[in-house]
C-alpha cells in the first residue's frame, strides 16, 4: 500500500492524538507544525516537524513556517508524473491530507481584556492559507474537529472523495 502524507496543524488539540493514530494505522506519515508536533510526539506518535522540511527552518519567532514554498508545493502539485517527479527532485513531500483548525480570533475579539496586540496574535495566516492551497490542490481537507471521524470512516471504506 502506498504511503500517504498528512499535515496536521491544529490550535485545539482535543482528539487530535486519536485522529493521528488512526491515520498512522491507515498508512499515513504525519507531518505536524510546532505545538501540534510536540503534542503528538509527547503522546508517543512518530511525526515529522514541518520546520524540518522548510528551507532554513522557521523565521520571525516561528511565525513563518507553514507559509513556505515547500508546504504549498506539496499541497498544490497535481497528481501527475511531472509534478510528482519535480517534488521528488526538490525533496518536497506530496501532501494527501490536511487537518487544520484556526486560531480563535472571534473569541479573542470578544474578550473584555483583549488588546490590539492580542487580536493581531490570534489572526491566523498559515491555517487559512494551507486550507486554501489544500482545497485548490484537491486534497482531503479537515478543518472541523467534528469531521475527523467521518474522514477516517471514508478512508477505511477506501474512499478519498465522498462517502
Amino acid at each position: 500500500m502506498k504511503r500517504r502524507i498528512a499535515l496536521i496543524s491544529v490550535y485545539h488539540k482535543d482528539g487530535i492524538v486519536e485522529f493521528a493514530k488512526e491515520l498512522q494505522d491507515l498508512n499515513f506519515e504525519i507531518i505536524a507544525s510546532g505545538g501540534t508536533a510536540k503534542h503528538l510526539t509527547e503522546a508517543g506518535l512518530h511525526v515529522i516537524n514541518v520546520a524540518s522540511l522548510v528551507g532554513g527552518g522557521p523565521i520571525l519567532g516561528h511565525r513563518v513556517v507553514t507559509l513556505s514554498r515547500e508546504i504549498h508545493a506539496g499541497l498544490l502539485a497535481k497528481n501527475v508524473e511531472q509534478d510528482r517527479e519535480e517534488l521528488v527532485d526538490l525533496n518536497i513531500p506530496y501532501i494527501d491530507l490536511v487537518c487544520v483548525d484556526l486560531y480563535p480570533l472571534e473569541a479573542e475579539i470578544k474578550k473584555a481584556d483583549s488588546t490590539p496586540e492580542s487580536v493581531i496574535e490570534q489572526t491566523d495566516i498559515g491555517g487559512p492559507t494551507m486550507l486554501r492551497s489544500a482545497a485548490k490542490g484537491r486534497r482531503i481537507v479537515v478543518c472541523d474537529p467534528d469531521d475527523r471521524q467521518l474522514v477516517i470512516s471514508w478512508l477505511k471504506g477506501g474512499s478519498l472523495n465522498e462517502p
